[in-house]
């Protein structure tokens, strides 16, 4: 079976995408992703990937930032049109198109070829923060995608919540699950705990996700409770600032951003992850973060916003505590008790260790290739 998956970045800084691929193709399937030039493109990591990748190299007078319209629309058009063109060359069995902006050029495409289509949602893209006061073009791009939706083979989607919030806008089967897991980790691979009590928060660095929150939590903690924010993004500035008006900065270190595969092992010498999303759009309400996966995988309780699969996560393996609202004081609160409570953090952590058996990219890959194998018979 030949898989084209379609992305549009150069696939190093996608983790999703990347575990998509290793397992079709280590399940056989003769895989090749399609992918876009952006600042992370990596020419020695695609030369180790052990499937095939193509990236459009999108001229230099596209890139950065642009004043003309025209300029704008072609740098968002070429990439799909030559992915598009792709397709035809390479005559896959199946399309798989990750997001919304690549599937245009998945559907047209397997129309030409008279292939399936597996389309792999990873956000609710048109409810994300920057188009929610943008009710035209919302609606717009939410007629497209539910027209293409009822017309393709499979969908898939990162959280029960979301799939359910899709099923609510276009009447449609719930789309199957496949969350953002990562792939299991030995417990016996994993280091030694940092010393004292250390409570991380890793990630892109963004604006409603908590980091103001989580930073501003360190005026409250027990004396001997350590904070690390690990990552790089737009809001990093903005925290560190936080942090040393408030003088926190002896409270909390900002360690710099790893590679992916370093992301479980750094996150397992601390002893408590934090996932704070805050539901300012409903994209950021009902989808999940990868990062609670790796908390899992590096064997450490969790202290969660409420959010619905956050909640649907801990109703049904008891990780961590879910606090009312994301605030400092709430944060604070949980760390706290995680610290001073150790047969609360006992069990937690006992129970993290059975999460991590089940929530693992293992099985959430076997759910992707079943769905390859039934779509490419009812195809043929």
């Amino acid at each position: 079976m030949k898989v084209c998956m379609l992305v549009t970045n150069s696939l190093k800084k996608d983790p999703r995408v990347r575990r998509e691929a290793d397992t079709a193709h280590a399940a056989g399937l003769d895989v090749t992703v399609l992918g876009c030039y952006d600042k992370n493109l990596d020419e020695e990591f695609l030369e180790s990937t052990p499937y095939k990748n193509w990236i459009y190299m999108l001229d230099g007078k596209y890139r950065g930032k642009l004043k003309s319209n025209f300029k704008k629309f072609l740098r968002m058009y070429l990439p799909l049109y030559n992915m598009y063109k792709k397709c035809l060359e390479l005559k896959p069995d199946v399309i798989h198109a990750n997001d919304f902006d690549t599937l245009p050029a998945a559907y047209f495409a397997a129309k030409k070829l008279k292939c399936a289509v597996v389309y792999d949602c990873h956000e609710i893209y048109s409810r994300q923060p920057q188009l929610e006061k943008r009710a035209i073009i919302r609606k717009v791009l939410e007629k497209i995608e539910g027209y293409m939706v009822k017309r393709i083979d499979a969908m898939l989607s990162v959280s029960n919540a979301a799939a359910d919030v899709f099923v609510s806008m276009y009447g449609i089967k719930k789309p199957t699950v496949v969350t953002n897991t990562s792939f299991k980790v030995e417990k016996s691979n994993l280091p030694s705990k940092n010393d004292g009590f250390e409570v991380v928060y890793h990630g892109v660095i963004v604006e409603y996700r908590g980091y103001e929150e989580f930073t501003e939590a360190a005026e409250k903690i027990d004396d001997n409770v350590k904070m690390v924010i690990r990552g790089f993004g737009p809001a990093k500035e903005k925290i560190m600032k936080i942090a040393e008006e408030k003088g926190l900065c002896d409270r909390i270190e900002f360690a710099p951003a790893v590679e992916i595969k370093d992301l479980i092992p750094e996150a397992a010498r601390s002893h408590v992850g934090a996932v704070l999303t805050v539901p300012v759009s409903d994209n950021f309400k009902y989808t999940v973060s990868n990062k609670i996966f790796e908390y899992i995988q590096a064997r450490i309780p969790v202290i969660l916003s409420d959010v619905p699969e956050h909640r649907y996560i801990n109703d049904k393996y008891n990780v961590g505590i879910i606090l009312d609202d994301v605030t400092p004081e709430n944060i604070a609160k949980a760390i706290n008790e995680l610290y001073e409570n150790k047969e609360l953090y006992n069990t937690l952590c006992a129970n993290v260790e059975k999460a991590a058996e089940e929530l693992c990219w293992e099985n959430e890959g076997k759910i992707l290739v079943g769905v390859y194998e039934r779509v490419v018979k009812r195809v043929k």
